[in-house]
């Protein structure tokens, strides 16, 4: 995965002018493409790409970032133990550039976040039961399939930096709330049959849903694309 992310950088270094300066005032009207390494590192781990694409003269900018990651290669978990799960998430952030100097800009902004995270397991579930509780005729194993649903606001405030070689590095932190629910698709099972999926860190029980507050941190590694131009 190393050899990979080194490689993307340094295809996409290739596109640089090596007699061109970049600053903010040159930089901010072109697209900017970014790594995030931090979720790598998420309970719920993704590989994270985004872009940041620039709006009128560059004072306003919207970025998207879309990752995606599975429970085979994260680092919370031992080979005791290693659910069958993928993520799939997307972040949208509008930003204002309010404060400008040569090599570093601040910015402020709405985000919003969805996440999906797929459970795959394996349950034993009773049939021809008299009530909830039992008892039971007998009892039949089956697959489920139970999804963890995360939809988040965040106001996000950060500082961008810009280099002379076009790489730029974004730090950011921003509060919020989310909505955590989780939802059944077990083709021919009830979701009253289908029982909570356990993680390291959470049981997701097809009928419960939570709404918190939510706080995110984190960096962006980014290289400027584009023709250097001053105009």
């Amino acid at each position: 995965m190393r050899n990979a992310l080194l490689t993307f950088f340094a295809l996409l270094s290739s596109f640089c002018t090596c007699f061109a300066q970049f600053d903010v005032e040159t930089a901010k009207r072109h697209v900017i493409v970014k790594y995030s390494p931090l979720p790598m590192f998420d309970f719920d781990n993704t590989i994270q790409f985004g872009v940041e694409i620039p709006l009128g003269k560059g004072n306003f900018a919207l970025q998207e970032d879309l990752g995606y990651g599975n429970a085979t290669f994260s680092a919370w978990y031992d080979e005791d133990y290693r659910p069958d799960k993928q993520i799939f998430k997307s972040r949208t952030h509008l930003r204002w550039y309010f404060m400008e100097k040569r090599r570093m800009r601040a910015y402020v902004g709405p985000e919003v976040l969805y996440k999906k995270v797929v459970y795959r397991d394996s349950q034993w579930a009773g049939r021809d039961c008299e009530g909830p509780y039992g008892p039971c005729s007998f009892f039949q194993n089956q697959n489920v399939r139970v999804d963890k649903n995360v939809v988040a606001g965040h106001a996000r405030f950060g500082w961008q930096f810009i280099t002379p070689s076009r790489f730029t590095f974004d730090v950011f932190t921003g509060i919020g709330f989310r909505h955590i629910f989780a939802t059944s698709h077990s083709p021919g099972i009830p979701d009253s049959d289908v029982r909570s999926v356990q993680d390291n860190w959470e049981d997701l029980d097809p009928n419960e849903s939570d709404f918190r507050p939510s706080a995110v941190l984190g960096f962006h590694l980014g290289i400027v694309l584009g023709k250097y131009r001053r105009d």
